[in-house]
C-alpha cells in the first residue's frame, strides 16, 4: 500500500512539473536573459528579419522567430481612419508600388497594396499592430518603433499592447521625449520604456531615472566606461549594428569581432540569424 502511495506522489509531481513546464513560453525565457543575463548580447531584428522578405511583413516577423532572434523591431505608424500599421517610411512610396503618405490612406485602402521585396511585389500586406503582435505573442519580445504622431494613437497603442496581454513582452521606444516615460508608467506600468540618447548627459540623466532597463546609444559619445556604468546600473545598453559594422561583417568578416568588444549588451541588425550564429560561437548568447 505505502509503494502504492509513494507511486501515485511520484506520478503526481511528474504532471505537476511537466505542467509547468508547459507553461512556460520562450519569452519567458529571453525575459530571464534580459532581465537577469547582463552578460549575453541580445539580437534584435531591424525591421524583423527581412533579407528574404519585406521588412516589417509577416513573413520577416515569422523568419524572426524561426531563427530564433531575441526581440523583433517594428515601426509603428497612423492611417487616415487612425489605425496603427507597421511601416518604416512616412510614404509607401519605397516599398510598395504605389506613391503617397501613410496618413492619407485608409487601412483598408493600404490593405489592397502588395509590399515590395527586392522591388518585385509579393504576397505580403502591411500589418496593423494588433495582427503584428498576435504574431509575435509569447514568442519574441517586441521593440515597438512608434513613429505615429497623435496622442490619439499613443493612448491606442498601448490599449492594444494591453489587449493582447504582451505589455511585459514590448518595449516601447521613445526618441527624445522623456516625458512619455512618466505618461507609459502611469499608464500601463509593465511596458518596458527603452528612451534614446543622445549624450553623455542624456545617459546620465536617464540613468537617474528609476529603473530604466535599457537605452538606445550611438556611438557619437561611446566611451568604456560610460557604458560599463550604465550596465552597473541595471540598464542594457542597445547599440546598431547596422550600416557600418553590418557592412564590416559582409565585406571583411570583422564587424561582429569589434561591435561586440564594446560594452554593449542589445545589438540590433540587418542579419540577425547570422549574429546569432557568432555570439553562440563565442559564447557571447544562451
Amino acid at each position: 500500500m505505502i509503494k502504492k502511495i509513494v507511486y501515485l506522489i511520484i506520478v503526481l509531481l511528474v504532471v505537476s512539473v511537466q505542467s509547468l513546464i508547459a507553461q512556460n513560453t520562450r519569452v519567458d525565457s529571453l525575459l530571464t536573459d534580459f532581465n537577469n543575463h547582463p552578460e549575453y548580447i541580445l539580437v534584435a531584428a531591424h525591421r524583423a528579419a527581412h533579407q528574404q522578405y519585406p521588412e516589417n511583413s509577416k513573413n520577416a516577423i515569422l523568419e524572426a522567430i524561426r531563427v530564433r532572434t531575441d526581440i523583433v523591431e517594428l515601426d509603428v505608424r497612423e492611417t487616415k481612419d487612425h489605425e496603427l500599421v507597421i511601416i518604416h517610411d512616412r510614404t509607401i512610396d519605397r516599398t510598395t508600388n504605389q506613391t503617397g503618405s501613410v496618413i492619407d490612406f485608409t487601412l483598408a485602402e493600404l490593405k489592397e497594396i502588395p509590399l515590395l521585396h527586392n522591388g518585385e511585389p509579393t504576397d505580403q500586406r502591411i500589418l496593423t499592430l494588433d495582427e503584428a503582435l498576435k504574431l509575435a505573442k509569447d514568442k519574441i519580445i517586441v521593440d515597438i518603433d512608434f513613429k505615429a504622431e497623435t496622442k490619439q494613437a499613443f493612448f491606442k497603442a498601448l490599449e492594444i499592447i494591453e489587449s493582447n496581454a504582451m505589455e511585459q513582452q514590448v518595449l516601447f521606444y521613445i526618441y527624445d521625449d522623456y516625458k512619455y516615460i512618466k505618461k507609459i508608467r502611469k499608464l500601463a506600468n509593465n511596458i518596458t520604456v527603452m528612451p534614446r540618447a543622445y549624450s553623455e548627459k542624456n545617459i546620465k540623466k536617464l540613468v537617474g531615472l528609476d529603473v530604466i532597463e535599457v537605452i538606445h546609444i550611438d556611438f557619437s559619445f561611446y566611451n568604456d566606461a560610460l557604458m560599463q556604468e550604465t550596465i552597473n546600473s541595471g540598464s542594457r545598453v542597445w547599440a546598431n549594428a547596422l550600416g557600418k559594422y553590418d557592412k564590416m561583417q559582409v565585406e571583411q568578416g570583422n564587424g561582429y569581432d569589434a561591435i561586440t568588444q564594446m560594452k554593449i549588451n542589445i545589438i540590433q541588425t540587418d542579419y540577425p540569424e547570422e549574429l546569432l550564429i557568432y555570439l553562440k560561437a563565442h559564447g557571447l548568447h544562451r
